[in-house]
């Protein structure tokens, strides 16, 4: 017997599946990635087409199926029309949606998750004239980071990796394989036969990595964050989630 759940969600994708069907990808709040089938989408009359469409936030119904599960209904909340007509926001939210497609499981509960992407599109829909190309660039990193520690691969940023100890004010060194940082005596006592699983991070590098994971609310407000800072922390984002693909 089929069975209705009710959940807010956002779009993460849509394609073609049959003569007149669509299959749609949702970020759900209560039940994490769902994979769905929305019939009649491609016919000239839908009701459902609209709503489905990427990074649109909706209410959702969902049916239960034997076989497959499908969209009952679904209610655009928030369509985020600043972010979809500046292309710099569109590409930084396009990302967003691919790291959770790639780094989820279906139906694999996780509300932290939901609130983040949704807190992070609300970021990137600031008016065009209001936000940067840097901007979207350092807010993607952060949001990459924090995605990261929610699914179980938080850095270590306060001690050392191999000796335990308490990092010093001072320069220091990521291992992106481990996942956490290195003071200079034990990367240098380190034979480092990949150079490039290191990353050299500043002081104030390793500062603004703690305050990422420390204040949740941090997506969304205005950002003042250095040049050399934001270099920083792009690369270091970036790499980070290549070693876990």
């Amino acid at each position: 017997m089929e069975r209705n759940y009710l959940s807010k969600a956002i779009v993460l994708k849509r394609q073609d599946y049959r003569e007149h069907d669509s299959l749609v990808i949702f970020y759900t709040q209560n039940y994490g990635k769902l994979k769905l089938v929305a019939r009649g989408t491609k016919k000239p009359k839908s009701k459902l087409a609209g709503h489905i469409e990427p990074l649109n936030l909706v209410d959702l119904m969902i049916i239960r199926g034997r076989g497959q599960d499908y969209v009952g209904s679904v209610i655009i909340k928030e369509a985020y029309l600043n972010l979809k007509e500046n292309l710099n926001n569109l590409h930084w939210a396009f990302l967003g949606a691919n790291l959770l497609l790639r780094f989820t499981e279906e139906e694999s509960e996780e509300i932290s998750l939901f609130n983040l992407f949704s807190n992070y599109l609300k970021a990137l829909d600031r008016p065009p004239l209001d936000f940067s190309k840097e901007e979207g660039e350092i807010i993607f990193s952060i949001f990459t980071l924090r995605m990261m520690a929610l699914i179980g691969y938080e850095p270590q940023t306060r001690t050392c990796l191999q000796c335990q100890q308490k990092l010093k004010p001072e320069n220091h060194y990521f291992d992106l394989l481990s996942g956490g940082m290195l003071c200079s005596n034990c990367y240098f006592a380190r034979t480092a036969k990949n150079q490039a699983q290191y990353l050299n991070i500043s002081e104030a590098g390793i500062k603004f990595l703690r305050f990422i994971f420390d204040n949740n609310s941090f997506l969304g407000k205005k950002l003042k964050v250095s040049k050399k800072i934001a270099k920083e922390i792009n690369v270091l984002a970036s790499s980070f989630v290549a070693y876990r693909l």
